[in-house]
């Protein structure tokens, strides 16, 4: 009996591990009280002092059984045995009947640390509860070695069985892939990273990574051509509480998601990056930039631009940098104008921006080896990106009485405007790998800082748009999504 509850605690705990909690911000406390919430309590706490109380207990037996040794005390142990074992576990799944489920609140997402299954399975075979009952086991006589050693034996193949169950790869998972061919789940990064079925409307996972037993923050997002492949950034030592990078460093990973929409952390890219990775971006083969922001004693910031696999660093603005081809990132910051007359004549100025050669070594400052046109009043925009097709959408940021608009461009000719919002304002875009359908991320601007037209309800949205015009003009569009979590970095 010592042995099959020693064990089923181990297959347990290894197969169905306990979730914790990693919690930011002050505990919420909850003065609702109940006769099935103090029922629940009641029966926890007396399960748990069972549990404890459960070798003691278990020894009594046997030394009981040890002095008086006839057929009605052997009887009656079995029953209180068993009744020691069974009766904790039955009052703690009382306990969870009659209580309240429990959900963790906002910013309290599930901790998915690795569970160490080999040192808690050695502990529950040494336990007290285990060498007790195998003691009062031969109370009427010594076991033999040969007994003990099949024992040990038998313990130490149903423990390796059991963690080589856990061990077992399984089946191939199916691609995140939605039945159009678009990526079923959005990314969004924040305290926590946020894995958004786009079906549903709803949070499929909420993810943590731990490195050496410490929570890190997933800071910055990218897609990768191949689906439920991404690139992040991973805050590995947080910096100052003023929002500054100094005292940050960072580390470029591969991550994954998975049909279910779950995600986890794979290999490094990158060594440790000093300061804050705030954006990433992959060009179409696959080559991952990032911008990198640093900060010294004297509050000097400086910004970089850098790319992997070579790796080499540009000091330059990082707003809105994206890959204009394989080997082409263009830096929006980076203005050029051309036809520039006195008097001037607007109507022959042309705008650029600079654009690096990634093959080329790194200078400081960078030299614009390439100019990619740009709306003429290019400065006048934001978020800046690229389709394959070589056109780029670009947001026009709205106020009180304009809408924020999304306008689509060729080069500097305006093709059309996908997207005017009547309230809120446009923080982020994400294309999916055909070109075809959007993402916007969507602020409701419900602060009473707010500069646009408040939209009311959810802070939050993200909208889902068909970059295929319909028969009158318009450009379809709807909400995927609504909810508190900033999309500021929002990922598809």
């Amino acid at each position: 009996m010592a042995a099959s509850y020693a064990l089923w605690q181990i297959g347990w705990d290894v197969l169905a591990p306990a979730r914790r909690f990693a919690c930011a911000g002050s505990p919420i406390s909850n003065s609702a009280r109940s006769i099935r919430r103090a029922a629940a309590e009641a029966a926890e706490l007396v399960a748990a002092v069972l549990y404890l109380a459960g070798p003691f207990l278990l020894a009594v037996i046997a030394l009981y059984v040890a002095r008086r040794d006839h057929t009605r005390v052997h009887v009656l142990a079995v029953v209180a045995g068993f009744g020691l074992v069974v009766l904790p576990e039955a009052l703690a799944v009382a306990g969870e009947l009659l209580g309240p489920p429990v959900e963790p609140s906002p910013g309290c997402p599930p901790d998915p640390g690795p569970f160490r299954a080999l040192p808690m399975a050695l502990a529950w075979v040494v336990s007290a509860l285990a060498l007790i009952m195998l003691a009062g086991a031969g109370t009427r006589g010594r076991p033999g070695r040969g007994e003990v050693l099949r024992l040990v034996a038998a313990l130490g193949v149903i423990v390796l069985v059991v963690q080589a169950v856990r061990l077992l790869p399984g089946r191939p998972a199916a691609p995140p892939v939605a039945a159009d061919g678009t990526p079923r789940y959005a990314l969004l990064p924040g305290l926590h990273l946020e894995t958004v079925n786009l079906d549903t409307g709803r949070v499929a996972h909420q993810y943590l990574p731990e490195q050496r037993g410490r929570i890190t923050q997933i800071r910055a997002v990218a897609a990768t051509p191949q689906p439920g492949e991404y690139v992040v950034s991973v805050t590995l030592r947080q910096g100052r509480d003023d929002w500054s990078p100094r005292g940050s460093v960072s580390r470029i990973h591969r991550l994954t998601v998975d049909a279910d929409g779950r995600a986890k952390l794979g290999r490094a890219l990158s060594g440790r990056l000093n300061g804050d990775v705030g954006r990433i971006a992959v060009s179409p083969g696959g080559r991952v930039a990032y911008s990198r922001s640093t900060e010294d004693r004297d509050h000097n910031r400086t910004a970089y631009v850098g790319v992997l696999g070579p790796a080499a660093e540009w000091q330059a603005s990082p707003s809105g940098f994206y890959w204009r081809d394989a080997h082409t990132l263009v830096l929006p910051d980076d203005l050029h104008f051309t036809g520039v007359t006195y008097p001037p004549k607007p109507e022959l100025v042309k705008s650029w921006e600079g654009g690096l050669d990634v093959r080329l070594p790194a200078s400081n400052p960078p030299a614009a080896a390439v100019l990619v046109r740009a709306p003429r009043n290019s400065g006048s925009f934001t978020l800046p990106h690229p389709l394959p097709d070589g056109r780029t959408l670009r947001v026009h940021p709205g106020s009180y009485e304009q809408p924020s608009e999304l306008v689509l461009y060729d080069g500097d000719r305006k093709v059309a405007t996908v997207l005017s919002l009547s309230c809120g304002e446009i923080l982020s875009m994400a294309v999916d790998r055909s070109g075809r359908h959007l993402l916007v991320g969507k602020d409701n601007e419900n602060g009473e800082a707010a500069g646009n037209r408040p939209c009311g309800g959810k802070d939050h949205e993200v909208l889902r748009v068909g970059l295929t015009p319909a028969a009158g003009g318009a450009f379809p569009h709807r909400v995927v999504w609504r909810g508190d979590t900033y999309p500021g970095g929002l990922t598809w």
